[in-house]
C-alpha cells in the first residue's frame, strides 16, 4: 500500500516536471525577438523614498544605446517624505524627455503603488510602457533588447530580475529559489497561458492595459501590479513574449535583512490569493506532493527510492534552467537546497494568505 500511495503522489509530482520541461520547450522553439522597427517607449521608475537609488538607476536609463527622443523616462514619486523627487529633477538636465511626478494621496480601497503607477500611466505619451524597479541595474542595450520583442500584436513581455552574483550559503539558496520561480513562468509563456511576471522589469502596451480595464479589478489588493494584470492579459487572448536575452534582464541587490525578505515574500505570496483556481490548484498539487515526497522517508525503503526518483528529475530539469538563464549554484548543495525549498513553500507560503500584508 505505502508504494501504491507513493507512486501515485511521484507521478503528480512528474507531471510538474514534464509541465515545465515542456513549457520550456515550446518557447525556445519560437522565442524569436526578430523586430526591427525602431519603437516609442515610455519608461516608469515607481519609487518611495529611494533617492540613493536613482542615483545610479536613471544614468543607466539615460545612457540606453537607443535614440532619446523615441523614449521618456517618468519618475513617480509615490508619498516621498525625503529628497527623492529633487534628485530625480536632477537629471532633468542630461534627459530632456525626464518627467517627474509626484504622488502624496491615495484614494480609500486602492492600493498605493496602483495608484501611482495609473497616475504615471496616464501622463505617458507613448503607447509601449516599460517598468523598472529604481533599486535594478539594466544593461546599456537593455531597450533595444526589449524592442525586439515588441513585434506590431506584442501587448506584454516578462523579462527577469537577477540577483547579485552569491557570496554565501543564504544567497545561493535565495538564486536557487528564483531559478525554480523562472522556468515556471517561462513555461507558462511557452503554453501561451502566463501566470509570473516580475514588476521590476517588465512591459506592456497602453491599449492591452486599457482592454483588461487597467488595474480596477485588482486596485484593492496590495501586490499584484505584475502578475494579476499579467494573467488579465492572458485571458484576454492578447499575446505575451518572454525575453530570453540576458542584456534584457537586470541585476539586482539580494534583501537587506532575513526580515525584509520574509516581508517581501509575504507580499508576493498574498498575490496568489487572486491567482485563477487553476493556478491555485497547481501551486497547491505541486508543493504537495513536494512535501509528501519528502515526508515519506518515514515510511521506510519505499519513501527514499522514490524522493531519490523525485531529487533525480529536479535536478535534471534545474541543469536545464541553469543553461536556459545563465545561472549557478554549488551542485553539492542541491539536496540541502531542494529540502529547504519545500520547507520554504511549506512555512512561508501560508502567511501570504493571512494577516496584513506591509508594503
Amino acid at each position: 500500500m505505502t508504494w501504491f500511495v507513493l507512486a501515485a503522489i511521484y507521478l503528480l509530482y512528474l507531471y510538474f516536471l514534464f509541465w515545465t520541461g515542456n513549457g520550456l520547450t515550446r518557447l525556445l522553439k519560437r522565442n524569436r525577438p526578430d523586430n526591427r522597427i525602431r519603437r516609442s517607449y515610455s519608461l516608469i521608475v515607481p519609487v518611495h523614498n529611494e533617492g540613493a537609488n536613482l542615483r545610479t538607476c536613471l544614468p543607466a536609463l539615460i545612457a540606453q544605446d537607443y535614440p532619446s527622443e523615441l523614449y521618456e523616462i517618468i519618475v513617480v514619486a509615490d508619498r516621498c517624505s525625503d529628497d527623492t523627487a529633487a534628485i530625480a529633477r536632477s537629471f532633468r538636465e542630461q534627459f530632456a524627455n525626464l518627467t517627474v511626478l509626484e504622488v502624496w494621496d491615495t484614494p480609500a480601497g486602492v492600493a498605493p503603488k496602483k495608484h501611482a503607477l495609473a497616475r504615471a500611466i496616464r501622463h505617458a505619451r507613448h503607447a509601449r510602457l516599460v517598468f523598472i524597479d529604481s533599486d535594478v541595474r539594466v544593461a546599456p542595450a537593455h531597450l533595444t533588447v526589449f524592442n525586439r520583442y515588441f513585434e506590431d500584436d506584442t501587448a506584454a513581455l516578462v523579462s527577469l530580475m537577477k540577483l547579485d552574483p552569491p557570496q554565501h550559503f543564504w544567497q545561493q539558496f535565495l538564486v536557487f529559489e528564483k531559478l525554480i520561480s523562472w522556468m515556471i513562468a517561462a513555461a507558462a509563456v511557452g503554453y501561451r497561458r502566463p501566470i509570473i511576471s516580475y514588476g521590476g522589469n517588465w512591459a506592456y502596451t497602453l491599449p492591452a492595459f486599457q482592454a483588461v480595464g487597467g488595474f480596477s479589478a485588482i486596485e484593492t489588493s496590495l501586490s499584484g501590479d505584475d502578475d494579476l494584470l499579467l494573467q488579465q492579459i492572458s485571458r484576454a487572448g492578447l499575446p505575451v513574449q518572454f525575453c530570453l536575452l540576458p542584456d534584457g534582464w537586470t541585476r539586482m541587490p539580494f534583501p537587506g535583512s532575513f526580515r525584509h525578505f520574509l516581508r517581501q515574500r509575504r507580499r508576493h505570496f498574498s498575490a496568489g490569493k487572486r491567482y485563477r483556481r487553476s493556478v491555485q490548484a497547481g501551486y497547491l498539487g505541486f508543493h504537495s506532493a513536494n512535501l509528501l515526497l519528502w515526508a515519506g522517508i518515514f515510511l521506510g525503503p519505499a519513501g527514499w527510492v522514490f524522493l531519490g526518483l523525485k531529487l533525480l528529475g529536479d535536478w535534471l530539469l534545474l541543469r536545464r534552467g541553469k543553461a536556459i538563464f545563465h545561472e549557478q549554484f554549488p551542485a553539492y548543495r542541491f539536496p540541502l537546497f531542494n529540502f529547504l525549498f519545500m520547507v520554504y513553500n511549506t512555512l512561508i507560503g501560508p502567511l501570504g494568505h493571512v494577516g496584513r500584508i506591509r508594503w
